[in-house]
């Protein structure tokens, strides 16, 4: 009953919402709408112009004329837009990557600086062969292309006649790699600072060291964090946290059988706290990191926001839980578990000076 009593809270604190936002300003905005908005339409319109050259090519390639030209700037920002919209496999996981590269030459531009739409389409399709001829000769051991960097040439280059593309190229995983950050001997309790599982005497426990591993690291370019906020996430659906995941996939292939959940969870009662062993945690952290911090991850991205993850705090938690329709019939029982606190938000780059 406990998630249902949450979702209608949800729907009735959606309603006075609602109706408080109706008796402000119509034209009252916050900053994060006004961006969401911008951005939303700066997508629509790029999308747009992909759609448009998109539509070129299919005509010219064809053998339709046109009489239409472009200036070397839209053709530059054209074709990267779509060389990367329809090449770039940016959501494929992988691994051995490198970079590699490949030069095209420079289409005729006119004495106003113009390029006609045949020449435009002309040298599309020579990214395309160029590509097509890479791709070709390193065969399937490395068969991801993402990420190209269109750079054309200035003025009084080297290579002032070509067009250098720099791209990522990899290898497609068939499921997610498997780490192993803890090795034979790094069992822990599960939580409450109880330590090493073997009388050894420590003040961690298993939520803490799988917290150290997913703390934030910034570059020597980081300045600071800002608008941070933090979602916390339970495999468990009768939590009541802001998210409630039983649903996530917990590992893949050999590993899927350790748990039977993405994080930890044990019921009932115990004489002596439960220890997880290291192959036990091994399982946790990378639930974590693929549900979580890796970039395609489900949750990488905050839900309500949108922002982006920044680093995971591993919380122990010991409560009763009642449900009477649930784990048995039973009235209540102990419940022992992890929560995954995520901290979404972005970093100011650069340089403040110092």
């Amino acid at each position: 009953m406990k998630k249902s009593i949450k979702i209608v809270t949800l729907f009735f604190s959606a309603a006075i919402s609602v109706a408080v936002v109706s008796c402000q300003k119509d034209n009252e905005t916050t900053e994060e709408n006004v961006v969401a908005k911008s951005a939303n339409n700066e997508s629509k319109e790029l999308l747009n112009r992909i759609y448009t050259f998109q539509e070129l090519k299919d005509n010219i390639n064809s053998g339709k004329r046109s009489g239409e030209s472009m200036t070397l700037e839209q053709l530059r920002d054209d074709i990267d837009l779509t060389f990367n919209y329809e090449h770039s496999q940016h959501a494929l996981p992988c691994s051995n990557a490198t970079l590699d590269t490949f030069y095209v030459s420079m289409p005729k531009v006119d004495a106003n600086g113009n390029v006609s739409a045949a020449e435009a389409v002309a040298t599309y399709n020579a990214f395309e062969t160029e590509l097509e001829n890479i791709m070709a000769s390193v065969g399937n051991d490395s068969n991801i292309a993402k990420n190209f960097s269109i750079k054309f040439p200035e003025d009084g280059t080297r290579s002032g006649n070509d067009i250098e593309v720099v791209f990522t190229r990899a290898t497609e995983e068939e499921r997610y790699p498997w780490y192993a950050p803890f090795d034979e001997g790094d069992d822990y309790k599960w939580g409450k600072n109880l330590g090493h599982c073997y009388g050894i005497s420590n003040i961690t426990d298993a939520a803490d060291e799988l917290t150290k591993l997913f703390q934030f690291k910034p570059g020597s370019s980081i300045i600071s964090p800002y608008r941070i906020v933090y979602i916390e996430y339970t495999a468990l659906d009768f939590y009541g946290g802001e998210g409630d995941y039983d649903d996530l996939v917990y590992y893949d292939g050999e590993h899927s059988s350790i748990v039977d959940y993405w994080l930890f969870a044990a019921f009932g009662e115990f004489e002596e706290e439960p220890c997880i062993p290291h192959i036990e945690m091994n399982a946790y952290y990378n639930s974590i990191y693929n549900n979580v911090v890796k970039p395609n991850a489900p949750l990488h991205y905050d839900p309500v926001t949108g922002r982006p993850y920044i680093e995971c705090i591993v919380n122990d938690y010991h409560s009763i839980i009642t449900m009477e329709d649930r784990l048995g019939g039973q009235p209540s029982v102990e419940a022992r578990f992890h929560t995954a606190d995520v901290a979404y938000g972005f970093v100011l780059v650069g340089s403040d000076g110092n």
